[in-house]
């Protein structure tokens, strides 16, 4: 679980849109790489007490950012989860896998659920883009502003209650 000093890291880093990822990267001591990798949308791994976040070099610039402050939220909240830190230890996310994992028994579906929330509030602060949503609504144009797909910005704007929605549920963090 993340410590106090590693909260604040993050927060400072989003007052600004498009928020910085590899910048707390930076700050937080995580080595971050783009890679090739063959299905997998990125990984983290620890090796004792260091951590390398690695994100498929060949998705979109969209993807990479959300796939990187994903893996940035297993680190915040579930890296006590990764072992003792004595030996590597990986844990893989698969884009469209049906939140399977493959060989990886570490984290769970619940896991996978709250690193895509804490991805989203990270990648789209909710203070940044209720200020952004009022000087334009258009879906589009905020995705451009934060850096995430039109679908991804879409959904955090029913999320936050800005933009009604068929049956999501409404959680407004």
């Amino acid at each position: 679980m993340a410590k106090k000093s590693e909260i604040q890291i993050v927060a400072r880093h989003m007052l600004d849109a498009p928020v910085d990822i590899r910048a707390i990267f930076d700050d937080l001591g995580v080595r971050y790489e783009e890679i090739q990798m063959s299905t997998q949308s990125g990984w983290i791994t620890r090796n004792g007490d260091t951590f390398t976040v690695s994100v498929n070099g060949l998705e979109s610039a969209t993807r990479r950012r959300f796939t990187a402050a994903h893996e940035l939220a297993h680190y915040l909240l579930h890296r006590d989860l990764m072992g003792d830190g004595n030996r590597m230890h990986r844990h893989i996310d698969t884009l469209y896998a049906g939140g399977g994992q493959s060989g990886d028994v570490i984290f769970k579906r619940s896991h996978e659920i709250e690193a895509n929330r804490i991805a989203a509030q990270i990648v789209m602060p909710k203070k940044l883009v209720e200020q952004e949503h009022a000087l334009t609504p258009d879906a589009g144009e905020l995705a451009a502003k934060f850096g995430v797909s039109k679908p991804a910005m879409e959904i955090r704007l029913k999320t936050l209650g800005l933009r009604s929605g068929d049956s999501l549920p409404i959680s407004r963090t």
